[in-house]
C-alpha cells in the first residue's frame, strides 16, 4: 500500500514539473481530447443528474423544515452546492473515465506501444499520461460548475413552487448565505480530485503486466483506489472548512 501511494506521488511530481510540455502542438490536441473525453462527453448524464438531485434536496428539506427557513438555505448551499455537486460530478467522472483511461493504458501497454513511442523519439510518460491527468484536473472543475448550477435551478424551481414564490426572490434568499470563498474551494477541490483521478487510472493502467487479464485487472484496481481518494479528499476538505469556520 505505501509503495503503490509512493508511486502515485511520483507520478504526481512528474506530471507537476512536466506541465510545460503541454504547450507543445501534439500534447495540446491530446489534452483537448481528454477534457472533451471526461468533461464535455460528460455533460448530459451531469445535467440530468444535477436537475433531479436539485430538486430532490430543496423539496426533502423543504419538507422536513420549510422552504423559507435559514437553515433550508445554509444545508443548500453546503450540502447540495458544496459537498453533493462536487461528490456527485467527481463520481460520474470515475464511472465514466477512471477505468476507461487504465483499460486504454493497458491495452497500449499490451501491444508495446510504450516502446514503439519510444523509438519514434516521443517520450511516452509525456505524450500518454501528461494530457490525461491534466484533462481530468481541468474537466473535473468544469463538469462541478454545470452540476452545481444545474442543480441550483432546479432547486430554486421546486422551493419557487412548494413555498409559492417568485423563482428570483426563492434564488435571492439563497444567494444571501453563498459564500464566495466556499465556492471557489469547491472547484479547487474538484481540480485536485480530478488529478488524483487521473494519476492513479495513469498509474494502473501503464505500470502492469502486458497481458490481456492485466486490462480488466487495471480497470477494476483503478476505479477502486480512484472512489478512495475521491472521499479521501472530501472528507479533507470538510474538515479543512470546519477547522477554518
Amino acid at each position: 500500500m505505501g509503495g503503490r501511494f509512493g508511486a502515485y506521488l511520483a507520478l504526481l511530481w512528474f506530471a507537476g514539473s512536466r506541465q510545460r510540455e503541454l504547450r507543445r502542438p501534439l500534447l495540446r490536441t491530446q489534452l483537448q481530447r481528454q477534457i472533451h473525453a471526461a468533461g464535455i462527453a460528460a455533460l448530459p448524464i451531469v445535467i440530468v443528474l444535477a436537475l433531479l438531485t436539485g430538486a430532490a434536496v430543496s423539496t426533502q428539506l423543504a419538507a422536513l423544515i420549510g422552504a423559507d427557513s435559514d437553515l433550508t438555505q445554509r444545508l443548500i448551499f453546503l450540502g447540495l452546492f458544496f459537498e453533493l455537486a462536487p461528490l456527485l460530478s467527481a463520481l460520474v467522472v470515475v464511472a465514466r473515465s477512471s477505468a476507461g483511461i487504465a483499460s486504454e493504458l493497458a491495452v497500449m501497454n499490451l501491444h508495446d506501444e510504450f516502446t514503439a513511442l519510444r523509438r519514434l523519439g516521443v517520450p511516452p510518460e509525456d505524450y500518454l499520461l501528461l494530457p490525461r491527468i491534466f484533462g481530468l484536473a481541468i474537466a473535473l472543475p468544469a463538469v462541478t460548475a454545470c452540476f452545481q448550477v444545474c442543480a441550483l435551478a432546479s432547486g430554486w424551481l421546486a422551493t419557487a413552487l412548494i413555498d409559492g414564490r417568485p423563482l428570483l426572490e426563492a434564488a435571492g434568499h439563497f444567494l444571501d448565505f453563498a459564500s464566495p470563498w466556499l465556492v471557489l474551494l469547491s472547484l479547487i477541490k474538484s481540480s485536485l480530485t480530478g488529478a488524483a483521478i487521473g494519476v492513479i487510472a495513469c498509474h494502473q493502467g501503464s505500470s502492469g503486466d502486458a497481458s490481456a487479464r492485466a486490462i480488466s485487472d487495471a480497470a477494476i484496481k483503478s476505479v477502486g483506489a480512484s472512489l478512495i481518494a475521491v472521499f479521501v479528499i472530501d472528507v479533507a476538505t470538510a474538515a479543512v472548512v470546519w477547522a477554518l469556520r
